[in-house]
């Protein structure tokens, strides 16, 4: 994929009826994307490639712009993993190791080919000293996946 179909897969995040789970900033230009996705470099996956792994010591997110991927933890049994959700393009994985520093909760495989944008922590704290503003828009489009998930997650416990 090249930069303007990544700003596409990004951008339109947010017009779909899983928006709460994926990053929405709708007033940003092209040329405020192109300033995040400066800091970023991208990663290709394959089907049935693990792309995060519980208790990796990895502060960096990861933007989802192109593939699905599935989000899971390993049983008791130490075997089997339980799927908890699937990630579609627009989204973002890691956040959590990302804003608390603490080691992957859970494993992250490719139910598809597809690519990341991968940004680390210290390209984030170059990005947010360069572009506050910015900086703060993509901290709330995080916390409104955060907030989404942790809703998801009540439900599901709920029932």
């Amino acid at each position: 994929m090249n930069r303007a179909e990544h700003i596409a897969a990004l951008r339109t995040a947010g017009d779909t009826p899983a928006g709460g789970e994926r990053l929405q900033l709708p007033g940003w230009s092209d040329a405020d994307w192109n300033k995040l996705l400066d800091c970023t470099r991208p990663r290709a996956f394959r089907t049935s490639e693990m792309v995060i792994q519980r208790g990796e010591a990895d502060r960096a997110l990861y933007f989802v712009v192109a593939g699905v991927l599935e989000v899971g933890i390993t049983r008791v049994d130490g075997v089997s993993i339980s799927p908890l959700a699937k990630i579609i393009a627009g989204s973002v994985i890691g956040e959590q190791s990302f804003f608390d520093g603490e080691p992957r909760s859970a494993n992250v495989w490719a139910d598809s080919d597809g690519e990341l944008l991968r940004l680390e922590f210290d390209d984030f704290t170059r990005f947010s000293r360069e572009h506050p503003a910015l900086a703060r828009d993509l901290l709330f489009a995080l916390a409104r996946v955060l907030s989404s998930r942790l809703r998801n997650t009540t439900f599901r416990v709920r029932r």
